[in-house]
């Protein structure tokens, strides 16, 4: 008897621990302020690069094309989008660099909205990682094109329902 009470509550316990899980899985309030898009496209923005991203090969058109070619696949890319944008900066150096990725969307500020502007584009969500590129620029397409996965994982988790 106690061994089936006991393999009772292991299930019981397995069920709830499911359960919450796929809970978590679910886009807060914080989440869909950073990422939600009703599923609509976005665009991009490179930023221009150094003499040492040209020195290694890397160009904005390579990063432009990698990134059209991720979101695309996604299906949320569209050049003319005016609302929203994902914004990247490569910074290079002799030895080292540095990416940041941003989603840039337009919002309304509340709080300065009366007579004062009130609205413009923000970061809502961005991811950022540095390292050593060995006069590779591979190492450095690969690491943002490890970001923008990121980026699409959890747009396309927050944006589901209107996928």
């Amino acid at each position: 008897m106690t061994y089936v009470k006991l393999g009772a509550v292991i299930i019981a316990l397995a069920v709830i621990n499911g359960d919450a899980t796929a809970e978590t899985n679910a886009p807060s309030a914080r989440d869909y302020f950073r990422l939600w898009n009703d599923c609509r496209a976005t665009g991009i923005l490179v930023e221009s690069l150094s003499d040492d991203a040209a020195a290694i090969g890397l160009t904005v058109d390579r990063i432009e094309t990698m990134l059209r070619s991720r979101l695309r696949a996604a299906r949320i890319y569209d050049d003319s989008a005016e609302d929203t944008y994902l914004y990247v900066n490569i910074n290079v150096g002799s030895n080292f660099f540095g990416i940041g990725l941003k989603f840039r969307k337009w919002v309304l500020d509340i709080a300065t909205s009366e007579g004062r502007g009130g609205q413009g584009f923000a970061t809502t969500w961005d991811i950022g990682s540095a390292g050593t590129h060995g006069q590779n620029a591979s190492f450095i397409l690969q690491a943002v094109s490890e970001q923008v996965d990121k980026f699409i994982d959890e747009y396309l988790r927050v944006n589901e329902e209107a996928c």
